[in-house]
């Protein structure tokens, strides 16, 4: 596709009628999905049929059509791209969506469906996979897609209750109507879909099963079993949208949206709306059993190696943190910086490693962060910025941030920790300050031979070389910005660095943008998600995010081509880590939830109190830094093998 105006970027998903593919817009960076209609599968009148259709409906719960590109690899609608996928996505993951989500869901989709229908069109093929997820500050918003074997009434102009069905054949069986099997169709019918998808987003799965034949004798006979755990105000809008005769059913789209609407202002619906839904109920419940609990409840305890007590951090008003450079191990706490290693015995498993503090080194400030950094790691205080490795033993200075004089009159007018002071049992402690309070943040890239350093209004770029034994920088590049913000940086590969404004000039969305290593700018990009942090993860292209504390969420952030996983938590976590085989959150109480690369659930286990750092350790074990009252502790968490220990 050289001569197209488009740039694929990659394969999202197979269509109907072809592939569906991420791509950008070469003039204007806007991201869109060209849908491939190939003459094999979709014959001319087709496709003239569902360009005619989606060109004609402009609705925000309808997927629009952006315009259409015919070269000489084919035929492709461009459409809106819709970053969540599809509901389908949601239903394969498991515990993925909130009670108030999922009617909000549904009743988007009827209100596009009230749209078509008043235009006499009837979409004949509702299901999962063609209601498309993109997201907005309150959550995950529909659209209906996949207009190929829609179909307009005999009757012109607006749709009539009373209207006679025509004859038409096609579809999915498992969310056929009745009627539709004897080649019968109306709204109601596109009703009776919707309260199939209704029923599964509550459940977890279709309530009818089988062969194509098989679907068709339950949709005419098979009584509706609703499991007795979904509420009753809920139970009674899935009976009557379900009805097996379409005059028993909603009449319009918009009288179930009524229904629904009542019942999310149920005082039962309300007190369960921000509830996470377990799809997978038990054959043999619980006393008073709900699928709209708690999900995934605390099991086993999290089983430590061993556990070393920290000096004193009592008086230390900066965050502890801990990072892994295999076989070294770095702790930060006021202003020391402790390195641990494992004995250089290769004939020794990981499980089987002690580790001994190597040495201890005291800097003149505090210590802010610390990064990994070739084969050491990047020591951040307020006014420098330091290189360390085991094989030196002396921290080699790279870049003094007071000769910024920009960053230095914001560190002279600003505080870097909260100074507030608490009383707890009659002794005082100092709040500990978070990332969010760094005035300047950087980004190494991985091969460690470029840097970035943000502060308020300005990104700098550096090159990184080694003479002599030491490191050495050379800037390359400053730009200069309007946003007083600090953002969030990280190095995508060795190539590309992203810059992130979250929560973007107070407008609620945050605005990500892409820089080649040189500074030089490719592109922006919106996103309508309410984070407090994006960390870097192993896997490329791929960030994952932490919600902010009233909407508590784990969010996967896919870049190459744009994707997006939500993971609704029970309660907000305070800290969370990236490894090679997955995700682990905890918060306060020492709750570690652990999800795999897809961001699905592995397990729960309950841990350390109080954690300040974690960073993966080995293979599949973690080091985890606590500060539990008035003291630190370092405790290493043995391989875990889920399949064994779940």
């Amino acid at each position: 596709m050289q001569a197209s105006r488009y740039r694929i970027l990659g394969l999202v998903g197979q269509g109907q009628f072809g592939k569906v593919y991420c791509a950008s817009d070469r003039r204007t960076g806007q991201l869109v999905a060209l849908k491939e209609l190939s003459h094999q599968r979709a014959p001319t009148h087709q496709f003239l049929q569902e360009l005619w259709f989606i060109i004609s409906l402009q609705h925000p719960h309808i997927a629009a059509c952006l315009g259409l590109e015919h070269i000489q690899t084919g035929r492709y609608l461009v459409m809106d791209y819709c970053e969540g996928g599809t509901v389908r996505h949601l239903l394969d993951q498991q515990d993925s969506l909130r009670l108030q989500e999922a009617l909000n869901l549904i009743i988007g989709v009827l209100e596009g469906l009230h749209y078509i229908h008043q235009r006499g069109i009837i979409h004949c093929d509702i299901k999962p996979e063609n209601i498309l997820l993109t997201l907005q500050s309150q959550g995950w918003h529909s659209k209906l897609s996949d207009f190929g074997i829609a179909r307009r009434l005999p009757l012109a102009g607006k749709f009539k209750a009373d209207s006679k069905p025509s004859t038409f054949t096609g579809g999915s069986p498992a969310y056929m109507a009745p009627e539709r099997f004897y080649g019968l169709y109306s709204p109601r019918s596109d009703i009776y879909a919707v309260g199939i998808v209704l029923f599964e987003l509550l459940v977890g799965d279709r309530p009818f099963h089988g062969l194509p034949g098989e679907l068709m004798w339950a949709h005419l006979n098979q009584r509706l079993q609703i499991p007795p755990e979904i509420p009753e105000v809920l139970q009674t809008v899935i009976q009557k949208a379900l009805e097996k005769l379409p005059a028993r059913r909603y009449s319009t789209a918009t009288e179930m949206i009524e229904a629904l609407k009542q019942v999310r202002v149920n005082p039962q619906i309300q007190s369960l709306a921000d509830s996470i839904i377990v799809w997978k109920i038990p054959d043999s419940p619980p006393e008073n059993p709900s699928p709209l609990s708690e999900a995934n409840p605390p099991s086993a305890p999290l089983l430590l190696d061993h556990t070393i007590s920290l000096p004193s951090v009592q008086h230390s008003r900066f965050p502890l943190s801990c990072i892994a450079n295999f076989p070294y191990l770095y702790t930060a706490f006021g202003q020391s910086l402790e390195i641990w290693s494992t004995p250089q015995d290769s004939s020794l498993s990981v499980q089987q490693i002690d580790i001994f503090s190597e040495d201890e080194i005291k800097f003149s400030e505090p210590i802010l962060a610390i990064l990994p950094m070739g084969n050491g790691c990047c020591i951040l205080t307020q006014n420098r910025i330091h290189h360390f490795t085991p094989f030196q033993r002396n921290p080699k200075f790279l870049l003094n941030l007071s000769t910024i004089k920009s960053l230095k009159n914001n560190h002279k007018k600003s505080i870097i920790y909260d100074n507030s002071e608490v009383k707890d049992n009659n002794l005082t402690t100092l709040k500990l300050a978070s990332s969010q309070d760094l005035l300047y943040r950087i980004a190494i890239e991985p091969e460690s031979r470029y840097m970035a350093l943000a502060f308020s209004g300005q990104l700098r770029f550096y090159s990184l070389t080694e003479k002599f034994g030491s490191t050495c920088i050379k800037p390359i590049k400053r730009l200069s910005f309007s946003v007083p913000q600090v953002p969030e940086i990280l190095f995508l590969d060795r190539r590309h660095l992203l810059v992130i404004w979250l929560n973007f000039k107070q407008q609620n969305f945050n605005m990500l943008r892409v820089y080649t290593r040189r500074g030089i700018p490719i592109g922006n990009l919106k996103l309508s998600i309410p984070l407090k942090q994006l960390l870097s993860t192993p896997q490329p292209y791929t960030l994952l995010g932490i919600g902010l504390d009233d909407q508590p969420q784990l969010v996967l952030l896919r870049l190459k081509p744009l994707s997006v996983i939500r993971i609704p938590l029970s309660s907000p976590p305070t800290l969370a880590c990236a490894t090679p085989w997955g995700y682990v959150i905890a918060d306060q109480q020492g709750k570690y939830t652990f999800f795999n690369l897809e961001g699905n659930f592995l397990g729960n286990y309950l841990g350390p109190v109080s954690p300040q750092a974690m960073t993966p350790w080995g293979e599949t074990g973690l080091a985890i830094v606590t500060h539990p009252d008035q003291q630190g502790y370092l405790h290493f968490v043995k391989s875990i093998n889920f399949e064994q220990d779940l």
